[in-house]
């Protein structure tokens, strides 16, 4: 069992977001000192910003961990984790900190909708803490889990269920994310390194045909 359910063996970790989303947030400030919702900018597809967003979380949704390798940037969108009509925010500008926005793939995002994250379990949720890889588990056969010490929890649950981080879809591509890796450690050259990339290719039609 992995310490990030988001993360094959082949994947790079993390690391420090928080200090990578500042970067951003002091491009913008370079170039728009006055900016104050960073998801504005951020959020626009064909813009730089978001380039380094999707940079800065190893091109991976936060939520379920699909790579850019699999869907293209364009499906890629920045979650406000906390709604943005959340009553705790006078405004959207206000829901457009740094810290609230998140990198999720379109089918994330949309699942997740109006989800409100309570005080109580913002530590276990938000993709950027240390908490969510103990909130979830990626199981031996490759599905996406509720560890077994929050399973009673109603929050996670309706989180999860809300997300459908359980669904084939996501086994399928962690599955896709294990074989590009495994490939990538074979000669190019040799007759494994063909089979295995006619593999994925079906494979990779599969998922698309999950998604559609």
């Amino acid at each position: 069992m992995l310490a990030d359910y988001r993360n094959t063996e082949f994947c790079p970790q993390l690391g420090n977001i928080e200090e990578k989303k500042q970067t951003i947030v002091d491009m913008i400030k370079r170039d728009y000192p006055k900016a104050r919702d960073m998801h504005r900018y951020i959020s626009l597809n064909k813009g730089y910003y978001k380039r380094a967003f999707i940079d800065a979380y190893n091109g991976k949704c936060s939520y379920c961990g699909v790579p850019i390798s699999i869907i293209p940037k364009d499906s890629f969108e920045i979650d406000h984790f906390v709604y943005k009509e959340d009553p705790r925010f006078k405004s959207k500008a206000d829901a457009g900190y740094i810290e609230n926005l998140v990198l999720s793939c379109h089918k994330c995002n949309h699942a997740k909708a109006s989800f409100l994250v309570s005080d109580e379990t913002h530590e276990y949720l938000h993709p950027d803490k240390p908490g969510i890889r103990k909130s979830f588990v990626r199981t031996d056969d490759f599905y996406i889990k509720i560890a077994s010490d929050k399973k009673e929890d109603e929050q996670i649950k309706r989180f999860y269920d809300q997300l459908e981080l359980g669904a084939e879809v996501h086994r399928l591509d962690f599955l896709l994310i294990s074989m590009r890796g495994l490939q990538s450690k074979i000669p190019a050259e040799s007759t494994a390194h063909k089979a295995m990339g006619e593999a994925i290719a079906l494979l990779q039609t599969k998922r698309n045909l999950m998604v559609e």
